[in-house]
């Protein structure tokens, strides 16, 4: 069977090298499902060898190897760089390699992700076997060697061996079932990859991995219709009825992604976000379809082991359906006796559950039956069928039993949860009912009601006890949550009227004494302190309106009509401060116009001046100023009227490693190697 094997592979992938065409041999390439591009025709023939070196590497160590020839390394010109491009461009997932060789250019790369379970060591030693036989211009054998020596120095991988062909049957095409092969083994390369989901990448990646998508999925849908007929005849069309509709469900899917993309290839353009929009709906169908077929590869996997081993797994299938069987009357048992205990609504998803299981059991006895009867008459097919058949009846009946055993768990769980439930429902509503009636207790009493209405059915209705404590549960929260918004909100209105006798006594006070030193210095206060003042006046005014109807808001207002006051007394302090420390050109009661001595006055005498000249300089000084005389008196100012302006005002403040790709995990963290040879 292994020889047969490796023919098929190296007959269809030699197939799949000949016919390979990339676009541009020297830019990075697309494999188009091929492991082997001979773009520069230096086999000679020896694909096939090169071919059953990758599957033993495969099937070895679970490592996927690609192989590409090129003349140069052009778009990028470093080797590395361009093998990295390549494998990106391809979807190469973490445990994926590519060897890349540029024959005239005596260079090659060995690309490699980041996390794929290879050392350092063990990539060494397959770069230096590659390059001893490239340095000998032996092709093909480079290739060969580099994967013997990642397959003997790599750990076997943790999935079962060989690789899921299906067996030849009549007429089929052998270069058919190895095109099937291949696909498998390259789709289950694939299987561990984690892509960053398409919301979150460029569109240059979004176009790529669609575009592989695409590629990918056309000839998995292909090769899965051949696989379609191989698999009718080998084990019925009741078998792979399956299989059928998800093939048509993934033809259709593949083919709007086809739609969708030549709308994105025509000559009407899309915006930049219809764009995206329509390349990540390509992505996501081709995601789809590829589910899809990994399911029913799944599923024929079990079929070929089951066909492979038939015997043994009816054996062990008849002792599971004994077991089964003779558990069955403890299970009827225990219906029995939850029905004398708990109402029918608790026991509807279990009623049938027994009468289901028999049925279920007798017919894995017969499939059973009919497995042995297929396996003496060597139909190893309807044998691995008539086994699956069995062990999915038996595995249904198993979970009907099952079932029964978890109601009983839970419908007794539920018993002490109810009347948990109910002590705490209880004293929530006697907590709701205790608080005091106002406009905020308005909204809690329909919640009181719900409630009390779900305790009188829980207590009266105690047979269905997962029912009543889903609906008493429910209820209770409702209250709850309505009931923890009233209490915090009566909380507050109460704490605010206990602060609120103190904050307007404050609030008043300060207003006070603050319009009083600004009344007893006018003079010398300028507009910005009168300002605070006043909105401190109109703010504790609104807290005595609110006062006995909205506590909490006026609590606001009182506290901001103090630090209002507070505020404007700073302020008036300062103005009257640089006041007294001002000078001027004036006499020293230049408050006093022609009333003071000659010279400059002390600073008492200042503030004297600018009292003064603050009570009856406002209403001087508009004539004063009217006449043009430049009058220290009808100013208000502490000196003579060239030094005024500028006291007042309050002065001036100024004062070699590397895949960039993003899906495949090769993105600054690969170890990539390569050079000359």
């Amino acid at each position: 069977m292994k020889a047969r094997l490796a023919t098929v592979f190296a007959l269809a992938v030699g197939l799949a090298v000949m016919t390979a065409s990339p676009a541009l041999a020297d830019d990075p390439v697309r494999l188009d499902g091929a492991y082997v591009i001979d773009a520069a025709g230096v086999l000679d023939g020896n694909a096939g060898d090169v071919v059953a070196a990758l599957d033993s590497l495969y099937e070895r160590a679970g490592i996927q190897l690609f192989v590409v020839y090129v003349d140069e390394f052009t778009n990028p010109n470093v080797p590395i760089d361009w093998a990295d491009a390549t494998a990106d461009a391809n979807g190469l997932g973490d445990g994926d390699l590519l060897l890349a060789v540029a024959v005239s250019q005596r260079q090659y790369a060995l690309s490699v992700a980041a996390d794929v379970p290879l050392t350092d060591a063990q990539l060494n030693a397959a770069e230096s076997a590659i390059e001893a036989e490239l340095r000998n211009d032996n092709w093909g054998q480079a290739a060969i060697a580099g994967a013997d020596s990642l397959a003997g120095e790599a750990s076997p991988a943790s999935s079962s061996g060989g690789v899921p062909v299906l067996p030849i049957v009549a007429g089929a095409a052998v270069i058919g079932v190895g095109a099937y092969a291949i696909y498998r083994v390259r789709r289950r390369g694939r299987t561990g990859d984690k892509k960053t989901p398409a919301e979150s990448v460029s569109q240059e990646e979004l176009d790529r991995r669609a575009g592989s998508a695409l590629v990918d999925l056309d000839d998995a849908l292909k090769t899965s219709e051949q696989e379609l007929g191989f698999a009718v005849a080998q084990f019925g069309s009741a078998a792979t009825a399956g299989f059928k509709a998800a093939l048509a469900e993934a033809n259709t899917a593949v083919a709007q992604a086809f739609r969708i993309r030549q709308k994105l290839d025509d000559s009407e353009p899309e915006t930049a976000e219809q764009k995206r929009a329509m390349t990540i709906e390509i992505v996501e169908l081709c995601e789809h379809a590829d589910e899809l077929l990994d399911a029913q590869a799944e599923a024929f996997d079990q079929l070929r082991q089951l066909e492979s081993n038939a015997p043994a797994a009816l054996a062990e299938t008849s002792a599971l359906i004994a077991t089964a069987s003779n558990r069955l009357p403890t299970t009827e048992s225990t219906v029995s006796a939850l029905t004398t205990r708990y109402a029918p609504s608790a026991l509807d998803s279990v009623a049938e559950n027994v009468e289901r299981a028999r049925a279920l059991l007798s017919a894995a006895v017969e499939s059973s039956t009919t497995a042995s009867t297929a396996i003496e008459a060597h139909k190893h097919g309807e044998a691995a069928v008539a086994v699956r058949t069995g062990q999915a009846q038996l595995g249904q009946a198993i979970q009907l039993m099952d079932a029964v055993d978890s109601l009983t768990t839970e419908l007794q769980s539920a018993e002490g949860k109810l009347a948990a439930a109910i002590i705490d429902t209880t004293g929530d509503i006697a907590a709701a009912r205790a608080l005091p009636r106002d406009d905020s207790s308005v909204a809690l009493q329909p919640h009181i009601a719900a409630a009390e209405a779900a305790l009188a059915s829980a207590q009266a209705n105690s047979s269905d006890p997962v029912a009543s404590l889903s609906t008493l549960g429910d209820a209770n929260a409702a209250l709850e949550t309505v009931f923890v918004g009233v209490r915090d909100q009566q909380v507050a209105v109460a704490q605010a009227a206990t602060q609120l006798t103190a904050a307007l006594a404050g609030a008043q006070s300060r207003i006070t004494t603050t319009a009083q030193f600004i009344t007893t210095r006018r003079g010398g206060v300028g507009s910005e302190a009168r300002t605070r003042i006043s909105e401190a006046d109109r703010q504790v005014k609104q807290a005595l309106a609110l006062q006995a109807s909205d506590p909490v808001t006026a609590l606001t207002h009182a506290r901001q009509a103090d630090q209002l006051a507070a505020t404007a007394y700073n302020l008036a302090q300062r103005d009257v401060s640089q006041f007294s420390t001002g000078s001027g050109s004036g006499s020293g009661m230049g408050g006093l116009g022609g009333f003071g001595g000659a010279g400059r006055g002390s600073s008492g005498g200042d503030l004297l001046g600018g009292l003064i000249g603050g009570l009856i300089g406002g209403s001087l000084g508009s004539r004063s100023s009217r006449s043009g005389q430049n009058s220290s008196w009808g100013g208000g100012s502490w000196g003579g009227g060239s030094g005024s302006s500028g006291s007042r005002s309050g002065g001036s403040r100024s004062g070699g490693s590397r895949r960039s790709g993003g899906s495949s995990g090769r993105s600054g963290g690969g170890r990539s190697r390569g050079g000359r040879f």
